[in-house]
C-alpha cells in the first residue's frame, strides 16, 4: 500500500517494520580487484587470484601464518602452493583478528544517539543506538566506503563495528529493531569483509552489492540493483541477480523482474518557486511511485520525499542549493525500480520584494507611471519588467535599479509588471508575482466641470455631469476641491464622490476657487479641469460678481 506523505525538504523513505520472512543475502563476485567476497555464516569468503598461496593468505588475514594448515583442511586443498584462480576459499572468522572501528555520520537530521542529537562528522562506536524522528534520517559511512541510510521512524543498533586487523576490511553488524535501512556496500569495489543487517526476523549478509530491503508485518521484499544475493525463506532458497527482486511471505519466495524506472518529463534546471512539480509517464505494472530529493551525488542525503499512486509529485522547500530528483517505481509485490534522476538547482534568495505600486487591478493615467516595492535586506539591486502579456515574452520595459522607486512612461493599455532582487554577487532571486494594471488616456474634455449652488442649509452643493462609461468601468471617481488660491496647496474641502454631486461646508466670506478632477485612486495623478473662481459673502456671485438667486437661494454659476 502506497501512502501519501507530506512533501517537504526534509524526510526520507517512509516507515516500515522489519519483521517477516527470513532472507539471507550473499554470493556476489566482483572483478579481479575485489578478491575479498564477504561472509557466509561463520566463514569469510575469498576469491582466489593468480599467485595466491595458503601461506600468504593466512599471513594476510589470520592470527597466525600457521593457519594455512586449517585452511588446507577446511577447503580440501591438495597443494597449498597451487590454488585454482577463481575458486572460493573459506576462512573462519574466529581466526581473523579484528580491531575496533567507528561509523562516521555523513548526514543527519532529527536523529539522536543515546538521547543526544546527531550531527555530520560525529563518530559512533560499537553498541551505539540510533533513533530517527518522523522526519529524521541518518547516513553512516564505514572505513571501506560502505554506506547505510536509516530513514524516518527507525530504531537501529550498531551491534558490531570492527575491521580486519591486517586487511582493513570491515566487520560490521547493524541491527534494525524498527524501520528500514538501505545499504550500498563496498562502492569502491575493493571487496567486503563482513557486513550484515539483522532484524528480529531477518538477516542480510551482503557480499559487495547494492540493494533495498523493506518489510511489513507479514511480507519482506528485496530489490537487487547491483551484484547478486542469495535469499532464503523457510526451506526455500533462490539466487537473485541485479534487475530482479524477491518477495518473501509465509516461508515462500516469489521472484520477479524489477519494474522499469520512470522516464521523467522535463523539469527546469533552475527552480525559483518553493515547490517543484515533477511528472512522468505511467510505468507498466507500477502501482505507485516514490520520489525524493537528494543533496549529494551518492543520493544518501535525502532532504525530501513523497509517495504517490499517480505519476506526479510536488516537493517543497526553502533552501537554496543543487539537488537531484530521484524517482522509483513500485510494483504490486512491493519491489522497487532503479532510480530515475534529474539534477536541478533551487534559488529562492534574495527573496522577491513585496510590491507596492502599481497595485493589482488598478487603473492609472497614461504618462509617467510610478513603480515602487519594498527593500530586501540581502539585495544589492533589483530588476523590474513591464510587459503587455503575462508571459513577459517581449517586455516593453526592462530596468535594473539600485533604488526601490522609479518612474516610467506608459501609454494606454493593459500591462503586467514584476520585480526581483539581485544579490551583490549578481545572482538573481525569483520574480515577484506578475501584477496586472491598466493605463488610460484622460483627455481634458473627459473631466467634468461643476456647477455650485448655495443652499438654505448653509452649505455649498456641487453638481457635475457623469463620467464616461469607460472611466466609470475603470473605477474612476470625481474629486472636488475648494481652496483659497489657485495652487490648491491647502484645500479647504477635498471630496471624492462616486456619483455626480457633493456637499461642501460653506466657508467664510471671501474669494475661493473650485475644481473637479478624475480620480483613479492615486491622489498624485488626478487629472483636474481648469479652476473656477467663486465669491462667498452675503451673496454668492458669478465671475462678474453679480448675485444670482433662484428660489430664494444664492446660486454660483460656472465661469
Amino acid at each position: 500500500m502506497v501512502k501519501q506523505a507530506d512533501a517537504i525538504w526534509g524526510g526520507l523513505i517512509g516507515r516500515a517494520a522489519f519483521v517477516g520472512a527470513f532472507v539471507l543475502f550473499g554470493g556476489v563476485w566482483q572483478a579481479a580487484t575485489a578478491q575479498p567476497s564477504g561472509a557466509d555464516g561463520t566463514d569469510f569468503l575469498y576469491r582466489v587470484q593468480q599467485g595466491d598461496t595458503l601461506i600468504n593468505l593466512a599471513a594476510r588475514y589470520m592470527d597466525s601464518v600457521e593457519g594455512w594448515r586449517l585452511l588446507q583442511q577446511r577447503n580440501h586443498v591438495a597443494d597449498p602452493y597451487r590454488l585454482k584462480p577463481g575458486s572460493l576459499l573459506r576462512i573462519p572468522f574466529d581466526r581473523i583478528p579484528v580491531v575496533p572501528a567507528t561509523a562516521q555520520v555523513v548526514f543527519a537530521r532529527d536523529a539522536t544517539s543515546g538521547g543526544k542529537p546527531l550531527q555530520a562528522g560525529m563518530k559512533l562506536a560499537e553498541a551505539s543506538q540510533i533513533d530517527t524522528g518522523d522526519k529524521g534520517a541518518v547516513t553512516l559511512s564505514f572505513d571501506d566506503g560502505t554506506r547505510v541510510t536509516v530513514p524516518p521512524g527507525s530504531h537501529v543498533a550498531l551491534s558490531r563495528v570492527r575491521a580486519f586487523a591486517r586487511a582493513g576490511l570491515i566487520d560490521v553488524r547493524v541491527h534494525v529493531k524498527q524501520g528500514e535501512a538501505e545499504s550500498n556496500v563496498s562502492p569502491r569495489k575493493n571487496g567486503v569483509g563482513r557486513y550484515e543487517i539483522s532484524t528480529p526476523a531477518l538477516v542480510t549478509g551482503v557480499r559487495g552489492t547494492r540493494f533495498r530491503v523493506q518489510a511489513s508485518e507479514a511480507v519482506s521484499t528485496s530489490s537487487v540493483l547491483e551484484g547478486e544475493v542469495a535469499t532464503t525463506a523457510g526451506r526455500q532458497k533462490q539466487a537473485i541477480k541485479a534487475g530482479f527482486g524477491v518477495q518473501a511471505s509465509a516461508g515462500h519466495l516469489k521472484r520477479a523482474a524489477l519494474p522499469a524506472a520512470p522516464k521523467l518529463n522535463a523539469i527546469p534546471e533552475l527552480v525559483q518557486t518553493p515547490c517543484l512539480r515533477a511528472t512522468w509517464q505511467p510505468v507498466k505494472g507500477a502501482v505507485g511511485y516514490r520520489a525524493a530529493v537528494a543533496r549529494d551525488a551518492a543520493l544518501s542525503e535525502l532532504s525530501a520525499y513523497q509517495s504517490s499512486k499517480t505519476p506526479a509529485v510536488t516537493l517543497c522547500g526553502d533552501e537554496d542549493g543543487d539537488y537531484t530528483l530521484v524517482v522509483q517505481s513500485i510494483d504490486a509485490l512491493g519491489l522497487t525500480s532503479e532510480s530515475a534522476t534529474r539534477p536541478f538547482t533551487v534559488r529562492l534568495h534574495p527573496e522577491a520584494p513585496y510590491t507596492i505600486q502599481p497595485a493589482s487591478g488598478r487603473t492609472y493615467r497614461s504618462g509617467d507611471v510610478a513603480f515602487a516595492w519594498a527593500a530586501v535586506s540581502d539585495a544589492g539591486s533589483y530588476d523590474m519588467e513591464v510587459a503587455d502579456t503575462e508571459t513577459f515574452a517581449s517586455p516593453a520595459i526592462q530596468q535594473h535599479a539600485n533604488d526601490v522607486r522609479l518612474t516610467k512612461p506608459l501609454t494606454a493599455g493593459t500591462w503586467w509588471w514584476r520585480v526581483r532582487s539581485v544579490a551583490a554577487d549578481g545572482k538573481t532571486g525569483p520574480w515577484s508575482d506578475a501584477l496586472r494594471f491598466r493605463v488610460l488616456d484622460i483627455p481634458p474634455d473627459a473631466v467634468p466641470t461643476a456647477a455650485v449652488e448655495a443652499g438654505n442649509d448653509g452649505k455649498l452643493h456641487a453638481h457635475w455631469s457623469a463620467l464616461s462609461p469607460e472611466l466609470a468601468a475603470s473605477g474612476a471617481r470625481t474629486r472636488v476641491q475648494l481652496a483659497g488660491d489657485t495652487s490648491f496647496a491647502k484645500p479647504i474641502a477635498d471630496v471624492v464622490s462616486e456619483g455626480n454631486e457633493a456637499t461642501i461646508p460653506r466657508p467664510p466670506s471671501g474669494v475661493y476657487y473650485i475644481r473637479t478632477g478624475v480620480d483613479l485612486g492615486d491622489a498624485a495623478s488626478v487629472v483636474y479641469a481648469k479652476p473656477q473662481r467663486i465669491d462667498v459673502g452675503t451673496f454668492v456671485g458669478d465671475s462678474a460678481r453679480s448675485p444670482v438667486q433662484s428660489g430664494g437661494s444664492n446660486l454660483l454659476l460656472n465661469d
